[in-house]
């Protein structure tokens, strides 16, 4: 009885379950404690769901995905919370040995505070 009633309770209210670990399946933080200098382009690619075309200041970063396959949008990077832009933009104003973090953004809850701009994808990095 009281299972019954449970359920009707949720179903008027309208109680939604959410877990707050979902996001993480989606995004994968790249935290360096170390400074190197190991540049951008290569430590995107430690990331399985980010696919990088071509190479050196010309590189264009998209993410990997069903979406991705008939209309690539670039992913979006925000430097210490500024957009930035593309790739292309970023690499002339960041110096790969101060990175603190990077965190790449893919799962539509994460990226829709950054509208049209974010839809390919957000990475953000941290400077120290």
């Amino acid at each position: 009885m009281k299972k019954i009633f449970l359920f009707y309770l949720i179903s008027f209210f309208g109680c939604t379950v959410s877990n707050q670990n979902m996001s993480s399946y989606d995004s994968k933080e790249i935290i360096s404690n170390k400074p190197t200098n190991i540049s951008l382009l290569n430590r995107l690619r430690s990331n399985p769901g980010v696919y990088i075309q071509g190479t050196g200041n010309d590189a264009k970063v998209y993410t990997k995905g069903i979406s991705s396959i008939n209309n690539q949008k670039e992913m979006l990077f925000i430097l210490n919370g500024v957009q930035v832009g593309s790739y292309s933009k970023i690499v002339n104003i960041l110096n790969p040995e101060s990175i603190k973090s990077i965190t790449v953004l893919k799962n539509a809850n994460d990226i829709a505070i950054y509208g049209f701009n974010g839809s390919g994808g957000v990475i953000l990095i941290k400077t120290k």
